[in-house]
């Protein structure tokens, strides 16, 4: 990994209002490329907004190739510079997916959608079935959409193929900012503790438009599991920009002890999980 310098935006995203919500991006975008970032994340389904309240008004889920992802490019390819942003997905065959998009200067790179999809969203999304990585001139980097990031196996997995960066865009509403962090501090440093590498997060913040408010918070966690930026903010729009050393990387697995999956045991975890079946 090469020193990379990421932003991670927290975002106020009105249900429906699609066109708000690209400005939106558009502008936090332009900020992040005049402080010469890399790659930049905003939250999960922050084009449509996030609502699973059943109140009015809803998202429409649109093509992934869509007026939306157009846009995207644009954003992308004017600032030369990566985004991940978030969007309900319609594929072909008509199953709704929450999907995560990564562009950059060159246009559409990929997407990741959401694989596990708590009781809430049941019935709004289906669960996605692939964990990519993507690569970036500076570092690989992986994605998990809120809920994903309960489950240690997914970030074990990006990390077994190469993810050096956990990118971790939230939509989590209720809670004071400081219920969420304590929350969120019991689980997050460790994605990237146990692993050895960066992890970075991002939340909505606001009133979406249909009856649910979101605290915010957003913050970065070095591969000791050590919090290394962090928004101040719980109720206002913001964005964070942080440098990733690669040599803090590199001296995160120097110590091999230390670097917990040099010594992981794949083939006993399989026998062991068959045991239980």
């Amino acid at each position: 990994m090469q020193d990379l310098r990421i932003a991670m935006v927290q975002m106020n995203s009105r249900v429906a209002e699609n066109g708000r919500n690209l400005a939106t991006i558009a502008r936090f975008t332009e900020q992040a490329a005049a402080q010469d970032v890399d790659i930049v994340c905003f939250p999960e389904l922050c084009v449509c907004g996030y609502n699973t309240s059943g109140n009015p008004p809803k998202a429409e889920a649109e093509p992934l190739r869509s007026a939306s992802l157009r846009r995207l490019e644009e954003i992308a390819g004017d600032h030369r510079i990566t985004t991940l942003t978030g969007l309900l997905e319609r594929d072909v065959s008509g199953i709704v997916y929450n999907t995560q998009v990564v562009c950059g200067p060159q246009g559409y790179v990929g997407h990741y959608r959401k694989t596990h999809v708590p009781d809430v969203e049941v019935g709004t999304f289906c669960p996605g079935d692939a964990l990519p990585v993507f690569d970036h001139a500076r570092a690989r980097f992986g994605i998990e959409i809120c809920y994903d990031s309960h489950f240690p196996e997914v970030s074990t997995i990006l990390a077994g193929k190469g993810a050096e960066v956990i990118f971790l865009p939230h939509a989590s509403p209720f809670e004071t900012r400081e219920e969420k962090r304590a929350r969120w501090m019991r689980y997050v440093p460790a994605r990237a503790y146990d692993n050895g590498l960066f992890v970075a997060i991002c939340n909505h913040v606001g009133d979406n438009g249909a009856g649910t408010v979101f605290t915010g918070l957003t913050f970065v966690c070095d591969p000791m599991g050590v919090v290394i930026d962090e928004l101040e903010s719980g109720t206002e729009e913001g964005m964070i920009v942080t440098d990733l050393p690669g040599s803090a990387l590199a001296a995160s697995r120097r110590e091999t002890t230390m670097f917990f999956r040099h010594f992981r045991h794949p083939e006993m975890y399989r026998y062991w999980e068959s045991e239980t079946g």
